[in-house]
């Protein structure tokens, strides 16, 4: 799936994938309802080849189950990480990443320029405080410099976010 398909969307294709983010199991009827408070006047059956050419074409690529009473946490940590200046900075920038991937809860790793090198994101599971400190503690003698800091991740644009997905 290419970009392109990305910058072709139209607002009526924004406003559906925005509706299944909510609830991927909303009737093509119940989208048309939605879409008419927006003031866009389309059939169910619109609705339904408009979501067959998105899973076509790649933008729509599967639903997935949200489980409730998993965790109850809405609290998130994020890490900043600054490296020791060595030759093999990259190479621990890498194994870093490698580590970070390993833990079912994180939302993303990646590199920065300026003062830091990296920012780390992970979701606080309930029995799990502070789930950047096993990467500290691993990586303590390439680490320069840390900082940690909770967190609140409120109003995420699902379809921006899965941009990075094609990264």
């Amino acid at each position: 799936m290419s970009d392109e398909g990305w910058s072709n969307l139209d607002e009526v294709d924004q406003k559906i994938i925005a509706i299944l983010n909510k609830n991927a199991r909303t009737p093509s009827k119940e989208i048309a309802i939605e879409l008419k408070k927006f003031g866009v006047d389309v059939s169910d059956r619109t609705i339904r080849k408009r979501i067959e050419r998105l899973e076509k074409n790649g933008i729509i690529k599967g639903y997935t189950a949200v489980l409730s009473g998993v965790s109850s946490s809405d609290e998130f940590e994020v890490l900043f990480l600054k490296f020791k200046v060595t030759r093999s900075v990259d190479s621990i920038i890498e194994s870093v990443k490698a580590f970070v991937k390993t833990f079912p809860n994180y939302l993303f790793v990646a590199t920065i320029d300026g003062e830091w090198n990296m920012i780390i994101v992970m979701k606080i599971e309930d029995m799990q405080k502070n789930p950047t400190s096993k990467i500290i503690e691993k990586f303590s003698e390439q680490i320069l410099d840390y900082r940690t800091s909770g967190i609140q991740i409120k109003d995420i644009n699902l379809l921006n976010m899965s941009l990075l997905l094609l990264t």
